[in-house]
């Protein structure tokens, strides 16, 4: 799956000259929580029309002037322009990476947007909510759907066994992520269209396969060591 894929398309902009008060004002009205800011292109009068990616603001950048939070710099009012607290320079996506890559860069560069762009052009903006959509359409998450965690020796052919055993019972898989590795181990995460979970599960137990996930239910009752 691409940025393109999970972006939002419809990006409202703001001028860097707007004001802090107007641009919060925007912010509650049209419902979103951060704004790529543009500043006018100068030059040639073909550029008369054309604007770049200057910064980009957030509603905690706003909501932090004029109040008493540590972050907030008292020389700056609500009369000022965006560009006195917007953070530059931006963070930015390509709408043909993948959104992995998108995700682990605004987990490390820790921030909640990051505006979209194809060459000069601003063509939308994703968000770490549309990342977990993302994430909950790609685990394949739904009604009907059964979870399964399964732990497999790291040797090749084994994932394609348990697969062939799964569509054994007339189930598909909608998904499948590995969980974590081990020097000689694998666990995988799978998500199949089937509501009898409890009955797949025990087919596979008894096939010989390590189930993490539901847990047996001797697991369940067992009882736990005293302290």
């Amino acid at each position: 799956m691409l940025v393109r894929d999970i972006m939002t398309t419809q990006v409202v902009a703001i001028d860097s000259d707007l004001p802090i008060r107007d641009a919060t004002a925007l912010m509650t009205q049209r419902g979103v929580r951060h704004f790529p800011v543009m500043h006018p292109v100068s030059g040639s009068d073909e550029d008369a029309d054309r604007s770049r990616l200057a910064g980009i603001v957030s509603d905690r950048d706003l909501r932090t002037v004029g109040s008493d939070h540590p972050d907030a710099d008292p020389s700056i009012g609500v009369r000022d322009p965006v560009a006195a607290v917007m953070r530059s320079p931006v963070l930015t996506a390509h709408p043909l990476e993948p959104i992995e890559e998108t995700a682990r860069a605004m987990r490390d560069r820790r921030v909640g947007a990051m505006p979209v762009m194809d060459g000069d052009d601003l063509v939308g903006i994703v968000t770490s909510a549309d990342l977990l959509s993302a994430l909950v359409r790609m685990t394949g998450v739904g009604v009907g759907v059964s979870r399964l965690e399964v732990e497999l020796p790291d040797r090749p052919g084994a994932l394609a066994g348990l697969l062939d055993r799964i569509a054994s019972r007339n189930a598909s898989v909608t998904s499948v992520m590995s969980a974590r590795s081990e020097p000689d181990a694998i666990t995988f995460v799978l998500h199949v269209a089937t509501i009898n979970g409890p009955g797949l599960t025990t087919f596979l137990r008894d096939e010989g396969y390590t189930i993490l996930w539901p847990r047996a239910l001797a697991d369940d009752l067992a009882p736990t060591a005293s302290p």
